[in-house]
């Protein structure tokens, strides 16, 4: 008989000792990314910013630099292209990108930037996330339909020795 006022008397009690009710629906925590150290991709006569991130399997190709890629646009989306050496290390992809994405595929050992969400955000091979572009990525959309992308380890600054006195 008591049924009908059970969730209130429910939920005061556990107030009472410090539990809170969560969130029906709490919006997804996105995963961090991981960190990364700077780099620059070149794309002809321009120049962007960007980081590869400190996973095994970005390190991995990151020894390779500077390392460039002959790429095609695809879909409006992403430039993609093959790389001359086959990446030891394994890793589990995913589906679906973010605008910005540098990514690797196994399947077809790849490298490929996503720039554009379009309506087909599903992607049929897997792709891990190696890399983001943080600049502007509108450079991407004037782009011709093959480009060679030149990645390579952001400059440390330049070392003279010009703090050096007689």
């Amino acid at each position: 008989k008591d049924v009908s006022a059970a969730e209130s008397t429910l939920d005061g009690w556990l107030a009472d000792i410090g539990i809170t009710g969560q969130d029906p629906d709490p919006e997804p925590t996105p995963d961090p990314e991981p960190e990364g150290t700077p780099i620059k991709i070149t794309v002809g006569n321009t120049a962007l910013d960007g980081v590869i991130y400190d996973t095994a399997l970005a390190e991995e190709i990151k020894e390779h630099f500077p390392l460039t890629v002959s790429m095609s646009g695809y879909g409006g989306r992403e430039y993609y292209g093959g790389l001359s050496f086959t990446p030891g290390t394994s890793q589990n992809g995913q589906l679906n990108f973010e605008n910005g994405d540098i990514t690797y595929c196994r399947t077809n050992n790849t490298m490929a930037i996503f720039y554009a969400q379009t309506d087909r955000p599903n992607l049929t091979m897997e792709v891990v996330p190696i890399g983001r572009v943080t600049s502007d990525l509108s450079v991407f959309s004037s782009l011709g339909s093959r480009e060679d992308v030149t990645f390579s380890l952001a400059d440390a600054g330049t070392d003279d020795d010009s703090d050096e006195k007689d």
